[in-house]
C-alpha cells in the first residue's frame, strides 16, 4: 500500500464505480484530493484495474465523477482504495474544501 500523500477526511456515503465494464455500488469510507477508500464485495475488481467512481459531496447538486486505479484491496476485510487521475484544479479545490470541513 503506498504511503498517503495527502489529509483525508471520514466519507460515508455510496460511490458508483464502473470497473471492467460493470458497474457496482460501493461505500465510501474516506476521501481525499487523490483518493477515495471503499468498502465493496472482493470479487469485483483487481488491484491496477482503471475506475470511474462517482458520488455526492454534502451541499453539492452534482455527483462528481473521477476516474482512477485501484491501488490497493482487502479481499478479507472487502476494502479497497483508488487513486484519481488527473484531478482539474477546480475539483481538487472542491475536494480539499471537504476534507478540511469547509463543506
Amino acid at each position: 500500500m503506498e504511503p498517503r500523500r495527502r489529509p483525508r477526511a471520514p466519507y460515508k456515503g455510496w460511490v458508483e464505480i464502473v470497473c471492467q465494464g460493470r458497474r457496482v455500488r460501493a461505500e465510501g469510507h474516506d476521501l481525499s484530493v487523490d483518493g477515495i477508500g471503499l468498502a465493496f464485495a472482493p470479487d469485483e475488481a483487481e488491484v491496477a484495474d482503471a475506475i470511474v467512481s462517482e458520488f455526492a459531496l454534502p451541499g453539492i447538486a452534482l455527483p462528481l465523477e473521477l476516474s482512477g486505479q485501484l491501488v490497493w484491496s482487502d479481499r478479507e476485510g472487502c476494502r479497497a482504495g483508488i487513486r484519481f487521475d488527473d484531478v482539474d484544479a477546480g475539483l481538487a479545490e472542491l475536494l480539499s474544501n471537504f476534507v478540511a470541513g469547509r463543506l
